[in-house]
């Protein structure tokens, strides 16, 4: 099967819509305060408004997805926050599966960000992507 660029563009849609819908949906239970999000970032010892912080980056990066020349930005964003959830199960303790969504995403998020990498080089002076 030959993969066409139509193909490839219906794909990366497909991937930003989705993620931009679980973002969009993990932000607003956070600013909605939904319990198991409260108790989530208590059970890692942070504070309430590190909760809003990371909803906030979480719309941020959902936003950046549709951006022109952002996108790849807005996944990198997105992994980060990613890597901090995987960093938080793994420091709680939590069994891999409670980490795996988190890990999935951060995957999903790192193949995004290399597919559009274009962007990222883009804004590099000449000389910086002649030596990368």
């Amino acid at each position: 099967m030959v993969t066409t660029p139509n193909r490839l563009r219906t794909g990366g849609l497909v991937l930003r819509g989705l993620l931009t819908a679980v973002f969009l949906l993990a932000a607003g239970m956070k600013f909605a305060a939904v319990p198991f999000e409260v108790s989530g970032f208590a059970r890692f010892g942070y504070p309430l408004w590190f909760m809003y912080a990371v909803g906030a980056g979480q719309l941020v990066g959902a936003v950046l997805l549709w951006i022109r020349g952002w996108t790849a930005l807005g996944a990198l964003w997105l992994a980060a926050i990613m890597i901090g959830a995987v960093g938080s199960h793994l420091r709680a303790g939590d069994p891999v599966p409670m980490m795996l969504p988190a890990a999935v995403l951060l995957m999903l998020l790192a193949g995004l960000a290399y597919a559009r990498r274009s962007e990222l080089l883009d804004g590099l002076p000449r000389s910086a992507v002649q030596r990368a």
